[in-house]
């Protein structure tokens, strides 16, 4: 006879367990179609910005040879340098460079066989634009080379480099040429290559090419236009000349910080109560303040036989050194007066730190041993005895000296002045590229971003005593932080 084994269900633990794994897959699988879906979008935007960029280069190589320039470019056209287009309610942008290209089968630049440096004409079509934070390209380049021979378009070759403070090539840094002399003008704005350079054969021949380098987070080079005040301009406006190459080079580097912070010298402080009233005084036991000082509590004939007092909290801010304590006592045979120095909570301050504490004193104490760190706030107690309820001791003040500083000094104004010239007055007084007036904040700072140079400091209404780690001028290196600390007398 066979035996049946006995049926068995399903646990609440083979439930969740079941459950948990179904969850675990399909969210597996939702990942992978979300990650799907985010890489089938994005290809979609990329193809829609390589279909605009496709459209843009078809349409200016349809153009005649003479035609194809960017306005305000080196060749000049029509083409607009920057447009924008919008489909699918997302914004691309389309930027369009045209340049000379010298061929080198015939040798660049002066080893031109035949002279003529515009040999064809290079075309660079960049869309742009932004998903989910992220900014994305695409980029088509071509050359449109003209029909028959080579052809002479006259002008002259300007050629900029881009370098750092070393002397090393700067790449990817905008160049902005103007020149608003020329017929038509020219606004182009390009980026200098791997060899931090922008080389643009055919440029018209003028004497008024402007030139502005920059890249972000770094310094800015530019030329200088003549004026009545910069009779002189270091650099000037850059001179094309026919059949000629201009070159020019152009200094810029990372940012630097300076952080200025302006305090006054440590100075010598004094607190001090004369009793006037007992504001100063807290855990007041069988003591009053009358009549100018502290006593015992009650009248002649009722004197206790001992009590005490302790001061307010002294905490000085911007603390440096504890220097005295001192009290004037009067007394008689029958009474005394004390007094110790304690913490902040009242609790003496042991004989190890403060010799003879304990018995308490009647004079001048030096408290120059004490340590401000573990110590940063003390308090005077008064110790009074009478053994004549007729009689009682008097203090009729005490102190404690400290020296307090630096302290920040706020709102302070200065005025830098880098040490870079950008040229010369008629009468020859150099023109400084860089001068900054400003002040401290309310906590007696200021930082700035500056290029690197050196500066001098001047200070309106103070004289610096000292200055913290550098003296004056202050040498700013690129890309680092200098944080000096002056020490400022009025």
């Amino acid at each position: 006879m066979r035996s049946l084994a006995p049926m068995r269900g399903l646990t609440l633990i083979d439930v969740i367990v079941g459950s948990a794994l179904a969850v675990i897959i399909f969210m597996g699988l939702f990942g992978i179609l979300r990650a799907s879906l985010q890489v089938s979008g994005l290809s979609k935007l990329k193809a829609t910005a390589t279909t605009i960029a496709s459209s843009q280069m078809e349409y200016i190589r349809s153009l005649p040879y003479d035609s194809v320039g960017t306005d305000g470019g080196i060749p000049a056209g029509a083409i607009a340098q920057s447009t924008t287009t919008t489909n699918g309610g997302l914004v691309y942008t389309v930027r369009t460079y045209i340049e000379y290209a010298d061929n080198a089968k015939d040798g660049i630049g002066a080893a031109d066989t035949n002279g003529i440096t515009t040999d064809y004409k290079h075309i660079k079509v960049t869309v742009s634009y932004t998903v989910g934070g992220i900014s994305r390209q695409v980029t088509l380049v071509s050359n449109r080379v003209p029909k028959g021979i080579e052809t002479v378009t006259g002008g002259g070759t300007l050629r900029l480099n881009v370098v750092n403070a070393t002397g090393a090539i700067v790449s990817g840094a905008t160049v902005r040429i103007v020149n608003a002399s020329t017929s038509p003008d020219i606004d182009l704005s390009t980026f200098s290559d791997s060899y931090g350079q922008v080389l643009l054969p055919g440029a018209p021949t003028s004497t008024e090419y402007q030139i502005a380098i920059s890249k972000t987070g770094y310094s800015s080079a530019t030329t200088y236009a003549r004026t009545g005040t910069n009779a002189n301009p270091t650099p000037g406006y850059l001179t094309v000349v026919d059949g000629s190459t201009t070159s020019s080079t152009f200094a810029i580097d990372l940012l630097a910080t300076l952080i200025i912070r302006t305090f006054s010298p440590i100075t010598a402080f004094l607190w001090s109560d004369e009793f006037d009233d007992a504001t100063k005084i807290t855990s007041p036991t069988n003591t009053q303040v009358t009549g100018g000082a502290l006593t015992l509590s009650g009248v002649p004939g009722f004197y206790p036989a001992s009590g005490s007092a302790l001061s307010t909290a002294i905490a000085p801010q911007y603390l440096s050194a504890w220097t005295s304590a001192s009290s004037t006592l009067v007394t008689s045979a029958n009474t005394t007066a004390r007094f110790s120095v304690a913490d902040a909570t009242g609790t003496l301050l042991p004989d190890a730190v403060l010799a003879g504490n304990a018995a308490g004193f009647t004079g001048t104490v030096d408290l120059s041993g004490i340590s401000t760190s573990t110590y940063p706030a003390l308090t005077l107690r008064a110790a009074l005895t009478s053994s004549n309820v007729n009689e009682t001791p008097l203090v009729m003040d005490w102190r404690i000296g400290y020296d307090a500083g630096p302290t920040p000094i706020p709102n302070v104004p200065f005025t830098l002045t880098g040490s870079k010239i950008i040229g010369t007055t008629s009468g020859g007084a150099s023109i400084f590229k860089t001068t900054i007036a400003t002040t401290t904040n309310a906590s007696g700072v200021r930082s700035l971003s500056l290029e690197w140079d050196s500066y001098q400091i001047a200070v309106t209404g103070y004289t610096i005593a000292t200055s913290t780690p550098d003296d004056p001028p202050f040498d700013v290196l690129p890309g680092l932080v200098l944080d000096e600390s002056l020490l400022l007398t009025p």
